[in-house]
């Protein structure tokens, strides 16, 4: 079927010093729910995002999106999604780093923490030493079994990468 849209968006940012950048977005308008019978829903997404450097090694950037879904046919809301995401790198030298990722997702109640150390070699040289850990609401899982809605583990894992460039 054919759908005939309309949709506004407005966004923005500003770099306010090297130490300081900050934006936003709003879009709102129609919107297309892709499923086995897709239908025309009216939609709105925002996100927030910063990006923080207090000193040359250390930046940090925090992203808070959100989007909505209404059934225009029952004026429900079909879903609500909140994603909060942190990212933070410091630099102890020019060939050592570290870095951490945090990511929320309401829809999915999960929970993903993610840190990394790089450590580079020569150009086509680098080391890689790395965990994740992945939680989500316990009853999301299998409400048969967790029968509350605390953050259980779902998945762990420690890594070690070597990259070598071979050149011939």
């Amino acid at each position: 079927a054919g759908f005939t849209k309309k949709r506004a968006m407005l966004g923005g940012g500003a770099n306010t010093n090297r130490r300081l950048s900050i934006g936003a977005f709003f879009s709102a308008g129609d919107q297309i729910l892709y499923i086995e019978n897709p239908f025309l829903g009216r939609g709105t997404d925002f996100g927030i995002f910063t990006t923080v450097r207090p000193f040359s090694r250390l930046q940090s950037q925090i992203n808070i999106n959100s989007s909505r879904f209404v059934d225009r046919r029952t004026d429900t809301e079909a879903f609500a999604i909140k994603i909060v995401r942190a990212l933070t790198t410091y630099q102890f030298t020019d060939r050592l780093l570290m870095r951490n990722i945090t990511e929320y997702n309401s829809f999915d109640k999960t929970l993903a923490l993610n840190v990394l150390g790089t450590y580079r070699v020569n150009a086509g040289t680098v080391f890689y030493v790395g965990y994740d850990d992945h939680y989500r609401q316990g009853d999301k899982i299998n409400s048969d079994v967790f029968h509350t809605a605390a953050y259980q583990r779902t998945n762990r894992a420690f890594f070690i990468k070597l990259q070598y460039l071979f050149r011939y």
